[in-house]
This record gives structure tokens, C-alpha cells and sequence, in this order.
């Protein structure tokens, strides 16, 4: 985990995951108007910015393009939001590590690996895991389960947590203790359900919501639906 403190106003844009080049084509200008509204001067990316369908485990989809023609086209897609974008901070989410879990399986050190910024042409993006801001916990969110799974994480770290992974889910939800109060807010996500990389999800019942997460001096939280 990284954290990052600051003496100014911070005022954070959350964006969903993409799940680039499954990222749906009105999710960029909407995150762009938010960043606007809000006037966020901070910006994370929750995770799972590229898809990686072509390498999952998963069933091969027959029309969906080979693991070289998605990664142009995933890289195309990200250059897009780096250019809006340019400063940011990336949470590494469980799609975005599935070459390095490969690696992993294979028996090959990470030494051999590209990082994410040389891969993706994001010198200006930090790619971790997680980071802090305000005191504030923002990560992927993977593994993590419950009907409301960041306010389980918030609760379990007492901490206010910031999450991504789970696309049906947009809500914000409290506690209050004697002396403190914080809280966990799932941010939905960006991606086009009816894009073929999708179609797993097409039988659930749930839907993908669209919205993204702004959270001000680290106890001012707010959700925006597209």
C-alpha cells in the first residue's frame, strides 16, 4: 500500500473498472464531467483497467480477437484515458495481474516482467495495489464478498474503504462509533455489458451500474450515477 498525504483541499475522483477494450464509450466524458462538477484535483483508478479475456481461464470466446489483437486494442483504449487523465493513481486490480499470475504459475520471476506503465505507454500513472489518501483506504476489492462488501472492509479495518470489483454495486454506507465514523463506498463500475468479453455476466440477474465515486477530504463522500 502506498499513502499519500497532502496539506490541500483533496478532492478525489473515483473511476470504475474498465475493463479496457471493454470500457463502455460514454463512461470517459461522464468521469470528465464529474471531474469538473466536483473540481477533483486527485484521481484513482479502483482497477482492473484492462480486460485480458484472451489469456483467462475461462472458455475461449470464438469472437472475441486473439490475446495480441485485445492488448492493441486494450492499449488503444487506455491511451485514451491516460490522455484525459494524465496523473493518476492505478489500483492493480485481479484481470490487470493476469500475466503476472501466469508468471507466477509458470515458474518465471517477476525480474522478467515489463511493469505496467512500460507495458501500457503510462509513464505518469502509479500502478499499485492500493494506496491512502486522507486516511481514506482505496483498493481493487477483490476477495472481498457480503452484500455490501467495502462497508465490510471499512468495518474490519476501521477505516472508511474505497472498492471497485463488484459491478452491480454503487452505495455508500456508514458507522458510527463513540469517537469516530467512517465508511465504505462501492463505485460500480464503467465497462459495456453487452460487449462479448462480457457475456459471462449476461445470465446474472444484477446488472453493470455505471457511476463513479467522489470522496472530498477523505470524509466527504459522494456517488454519481451515469
Amino acid at each position: 500500500m502506498q499513502s499519500v498525504d497532502g496539506e490541500r483541499t483533496m478532492r478525489t475522483l473515483v473511476i470504475g473498472d474498465l475493463h479496457c477494450p471493454a470500457d463502455h464509450e460514454d463512461y470517459l466524458n461522464f468521469c470528465l464531467d464529474m471531474k469538473r462538477k466536483y473540481k477533483t484535483n486527485n484521481t484513482v483508478f479502483i482497477g482492473d483497467i484492462i480486460d485480458h479475456e484472451a489469456i483467462s481461464a475461462h472458455d475461449k470466446n470464438p469472437s472475441l480477437p486473439s490475446p495480441s489483437d485485445e492488448f492493441a486494442q486494450a492499449k488503444e483504449h487506455v491511451y485514451k484515458w491516460y490522455s484525459v487523465f494524465k496523473n493518476a493513481y492505478v489500483c492493480i486490480g485481479n484481470h490487470d495481474a493476469r500475466v503476472q499470475k501466469k508468471a507466477v504459475k509458470n515458474g518465471i520471476p517477476e525480474i522478467y516482467l515489463k511493469s505496467y506503465s512500460d507495458v501500457y505507454n503510462t509513464p505518469h500513472w502509479n500502478w499499485n495495489y492500493s494506496f491512502e489518501f486522507n486516511g481514506v483506504y482505496y483498493v481493487h476489492g477483490d476477495g472481498w464478498g457480503g452484500q455490501y462488501p467495502a462497508f465490510n472492509a471499512a468495518k474490519a479495518r476501521l477505516q472508511s474503504v474505497v472498492c471497485g470489483h463488484h459491478h452491480s454495486l454503487a452505495a455508500i454506507n456508514w458507522i458510527k462509533g463513540p469517537n469516530t465514523m467512517y465508511f465504505g463506498m462501492n463505485v460500480g463500475c464503467g465497462v459495456d455489458q453487452n460487449h462479448a468479453a462480457l457475456n459471462y455476466s449476461r445470465p446474472h440477474l444484477k446488472k453493470a451500474i455505471l457511476s463513479c465515486g467522489i470522496v472530498i477530504d477523505g470524509n466527504q463522500p459522494y456517488l454519481e450515477i451515469m
